[in-house]
């Protein structure tokens, strides 16, 4: 039988956003200050100096991945936003944003475990991430609360509240996996649209404070989820 000698040389290229991908979710499992630019290279394949070469600091390579990381997640919410009617009531893009953001972090688990890291202490990347993506995002949603609240449509919460329950509250699923399997004896296992619109409904009951309003974006959901399944 014909023996074929083994191929050696250098490994496989990785595309860039594959590469990057990698270095948000080494950031995400081990912290930053764990990270090496040597042991990210050995992680990935790559020659121990190549990382280095390529982005300089491991500073300007943090960035570099966060921003390559945030720009999909940012992309994947407008592409969630855009099978959705253009013109909706302030009310209605509220409970919609509110499907998209978690409809997306579920497609981007590092992106959360990431930013649990990163939150817990001071830090240039948190101003940077703050800076970038938290602040401009929450600024047109902060507005949009204001809003809704100024015109008795929703009940009174700050924007600090409705943040954590949503970004780092009813996100966790997705990010806490071995911890969210343990509930599944209890709920069954878990599937994404199902918890999204079962978190919407309920921040809807909670907050919205006409019931008519709260059954027009409880149909509004239906339609649109039988539309897409």
């Amino acid at each position: 039988m014909e023996q074929h000698a083994v191929r050696r040389g250098r490994p496989k290229l990785q595309s860039d956003e594959d590469l990057l991908r990698g270095v948000v979710a080494a950031f995400a499992r081990q912290g930053y200050e764990a990270v090496s630019l040597r042991s990210l290279s050995q992680d990935l394949g790559l020659s121990h100096s190549a990382l280095g070469q390529r982005f300089g600091s491991k500073e300007a390579l943090f960035r570099t991945a966060v921003d390559a990381e945030f720009t999909r997640f940012l992309g994947e919410l407008a592409l969630l936003r855009s099978t959705w009617p253009t013109q909706l009531s302030e009310l209605e893009e509220f409970a919609v944003l509110l499907w998209c953001f978690l409809t997306a972090s579920a497609k981007f688990p590092a992106l959360g475990q990431l930013m649990n890291q990163v939150g817990a202490e001071p830090s240039p990347r948190l101003d940077y991430i703050v800076a970038t993506v938290v602040q401009p995002q929450l600024n047109a949603f902060g507005d949009l609360l204001q809003r809704l609240t100024k015109s008795g449509s929703i009940t009174p919460v700050s924007t600090r509240a409705l943040f954590f329950l949503v970004a780092h509250g009813a996100e966790a699923p997705f990010t806490l996996t071995a911890l969210s399997g343990v509930f599944d004896h209890r709920d069954g296992e878990l599937f994404v649209d199902e918890h999204v619109v079962a978190i919407v409904q309920l921040m809807v009951r909670a907050l919205v404070v006409d019931a008519s309003n709260q059954e027009h974006l409880t149909l509004l959901f239906d339609q649109h989820l039988s539309m897409r399944g």
